[in-house]
């Protein structure tokens, strides 16, 4: 795969080898005195050769971590995308060591680089990242972190439809692996229900803005066990107790807590804990500007800042003291001034005292252990593509079928415009009339059904895309699968609604009454809705608003019936340019296709030519409007199969070139 290259850029050919203290990490220089170095090159070498006989924890070691962002420097508007892109230190030089059986909480300031940090840890980091992150000696590598690791990120993005054993269901399906039999994988999810605390909701559908569903806790419980799913060694937290009351985000530490304990490895950020929290933790991590201000054990934060000049104040909780300590006041620039001043006198301490000292020791005494088992080739795990596809598939339909509004809708709002064609246009006569009438409803027609296709995917698409930039992160399928299911999904509504809007417009009007027409003109509108709905995915994974992409999508749909059909203006009297460009859109071809089947041998009276030149059938209409039209139908038909499977191409195309943004 491709994501087996490092994460991070070093200089190390093997982290193996690295010595902190010869690489000059930081501040911490060694010891002067030669004797003292003596000694503890002593002490060092008894530590590192009890740890080669002994067990020792797994741990997550970072190494002069340094993490850099591009960004540009203001508006569009005001001219920034013609200069130079500047670089924006998040994390600088970062050393810090957390072990399996601990909780370990990054605290800090809102931009102090929590969120960065895990985006580092996970693989997910847009940035240059510089330095060595590696879990039990092994560098961490994207495919590792997938394999060993998960992300549960800020937001939840859950489908409101679905109850909560649903979701948890067909989670596992995609995450579980293949040999897993169905009741190996519901004892799982009855398993996740009991160590989250679900039991009691898992019946009951999630909900959202509109439906009425699980609390706010609950959703934050059903976002955490989709990924403990897969019992991961590693679980990364961002902010999950944001948006939650006192109580229930002290219950969901305390649930943290109690799976730290059993072996995994858990970090959480978390902007300002309360004291009740603070006591759940058994390590904590303070970050301010990208830097380290503390790390350690909760017991040691008052004692190690009363050392260097910030004593608790009696019956406070010492986190909110410190954070506001290593917090930087940007109201006016003086206070910016004296508070930056603070920090990096906080941070330059932290990275000089004998904590900092203590975890490059530990770090670098803990490289002669060898965790043998996983040097071995991981094997693939993961259910097969066919069960993928096929959890896809369903999930999409039961969350639209729940979603009454919405499937009802795809059915009906296509048809229900047959009653205002059928009162403008009435029943088709044969008089001359009728022929500009025929162009009207040919280009009626055509243009309706994309539009239809267009505004039904709005509706539908976009909470599944962002569950699928989720779950893709995760790497549980790739961008074509999704969408090859969801082509899928929407295929048979788009077949349905348009029979109904077809057999009412067709028959009603009284267009060509030969059956095998009235084939062809249905099977003309499913590609045509199909397109539509497929072109706004595509325009849905180019904007990340769905009304952006929806006026997108009716420009480029209004402009192509305008260049390609000829019904508005002849294709003869545009320029070349114009006319070369007519021949890209898919209603060239579907125009021709619907001209040809009514207008070939049906024959008009003369009877109100009223001295006007009389055109007595349609093949001298087709002679002069479309003239090759008759000896285009093979190709016309052989272009619309492209199109139905081009534009599922297009709209995969379209997320291959977009890429898969970093969620928050």
């Amino acid at each position: 795969m491709e994501e087996q290259q490092p994460l991070l850029r070093t200089q190390e050919t093997s982290f193996l080898t690295w010595s902190p203290l010869s690489k000059g990490y930081g501040t911490v220089e060694p010891d002067t005195d030669t004797d003292t170095r003596s000694t503890a090159g002593t002490e060092d070498s008894a530590l590192t050769s009890e740890s080669s006989t002994a067990v020792r924890t797994p741990s997550l070691d970072i190494v002069g971590l340094s993490y850099v962002v591009n960004e540009r420097p203001g508006h569009w508007w005001n001219g920034s995308c013609l200069r130079p892109l500047r670089k924006k230190i998040v994390l600088h030089n970062l050393c810090m060591s957390f072990k399996s059986g601990e909780l370990t909480a990054l605290v800090g300031s809102s931009g102090s680089g929590k969120t960065s940090l895990l985006d580092v840890i996970s693989g997910r980091a847009t940035g240059e990242a510089t330095g060595v992150v590696s879990y039990k000696h092994e560098q961490c590598t994207r495919s590792m972190m997938q394999h060993t690791a998960s992300y549960v990120l800020q937001a939840d993005r859950l489908l409101p439809s679905l109850t909560v054993r649903e979701m948890l269901t067909f989670m596992a399906n995609l995450k579980l692996p293949g040999k897993y039999t169905d009741g190996q994988r519901q004892g799982k999810v009855d398993s996740v229900l009991l160590d989250m605390g679900l039991n009691h909701v898992a019946d009951t559908r999630i909900g959202g803005a509109v439906i009425r569903g699980v609390s706010g806790g609950e959703k934050r419980r059903i976002t955490i066990g989709i990924h403990l799913l897969k019992d991961p060694e590693i679980l990364l937290l961002d902010e999950p107790t944001s948006g939650l009351d006192a109580f229930t985000a002290r219950n969901l530490v305390s649930s943290m807590a109690e799976l730290a304990h059993k072996g995994k490895l858990v970090i959480m950020s978390i902007h300002q804990p309360r004291s009740d929290i603070f006591k759940l933790l058994d390590k904590l991590a303070m970050l301010t500007i990208g830097q380290a201000a503390f790390f350690g054990s909760p017991r040691e934060l008052v004692p190690y800042f009363t050392r260097i000049g910030f004593p608790c104040p009696k019956n406070e909780n010492p986190i909110d003291i410190y954070v506001d300590v290593v917090s930087v006041d940007r109201r006016t620039p003086s206070r910016e001034r004296s508070t930056l001043h603070r920090v990096k006198k906080v941070c330059n301490a932290f990275s000089n005292s004998d904590m900092q000292v203590d975890i490059v020791r530990n770090i670098s005494s803990g490289l002669n252990y060898h965790f043998t088992e996983m040097m071995e080739p991981r094997p693939v795990s993961g259910p097969s593509w066919w069960m993928t596809f096929h959890t896809l598939l369903v999930r999409m339909n039961i969350h639209l079928y729940r979603d009454r509004g919405a499937w009802l809708g795809r059915l009906i709002f296509l048809p229900l415009f047959v009653p205002f064609i059928v009162v403008f246009l009435g029943h088709l006569k044969h008089n001359q009339g009728s022929i500009q009438d025929r162009f009207g409803l040919i280009y009626q027609a055509t243009q309706t059904s994309p539009f239809m296709g267009l505004t039904s995917a709005v509706g539908l698409f976009p909470i599944l895309r962002e569950l699928m930039y989720r779950e893709c992160h995760d790497g549980l399928y790739s961008t074509g699968t999704f969408l090859l299911a969801y082509y899928i999904h929407v295929l048979p509504f788009n077949i349905v609604t348009v029979c109904c809007f077809s057999s009412a417009l067709y028959w009603i009007v009284g267009m060509n009454d030969e059956f095998y027409l009235f084939g062809v003109f249905t099977f003309v509108n499913i590609v045509l809705i199909q397109y539509g709905e497929m072109t706004g995915v595509a325009m849905m994974a180019l904007f990340k608003n769905p009304q952006v992409a929806y006026n997108t999508t009716c420009l480029l749909l209004s402009a192509s019936g305008l260049l390609s059909t000829g019904i508005l203006r002849s294709i003869d009297n545009m320029t070349v340019v114009l006319q070369w460009a007519g021949y890209i859109p898919v209603h060239k071809y579907t125009t021709e296709i619907i001209v040809v089947n009514e207008f070939y041998n049906t024959e008009f009276e003369c009877s109100d030519a009223n001295g006007t030149q009389c055109i007595q059938n349609g093949d001298k209409v087709l002679s002069f409007y479309y003239p090759e039209a008759q000896s285009h139908m093979d190709r016309n038909f052989g272009v619309l199969g492209g199109y139905t499977v081009g534009v599922g191409l297009f709209s995969w195309l379209m997320f291959k070139l977009r890429g898969i943004p970093s969620l928050h």
